[in-house]
């Protein structure tokens, strides 16, 4: 079975040892894990992938004037416009 890999748009392809490689793939996976993994779990290993260091959003509310907040796992909030 052939590896799996996920990228992210304009990841650089070809390094010293192939031309095909990826420089920095957000997550690779083998052929045997990749049939293995169930759907959930591979949503949150790339989700994590995508995420970083940074904290997981666990709700968001969107008030009736346009108003809204961003709740991280942490206990940060944060407004949705940057604000």
């Amino acid at each position: 079975m052939r590896a799996v890999v996920f990228i992210t748009e304009g990841t650089r392809k070809g390094t010293n040892r192939s031309p095909q490689e990826y420089v920095n793939p957000l997550l690779v996976l083998s052929g045997r894990e990749y049939a293995a993994v169930a759907f959930g779990d591979l949503h949150d290993r790339i989700c994590a992938a995508l995420r970083g260091g940074r904290p997981r959003l666990v709700a968001e509310f969107r008030g009736p004037y346009g108003n809204g907040r961003l709740i991280f796992e942490e206990g940060s909030v944060r407004s949705p416009f940057g604000r």
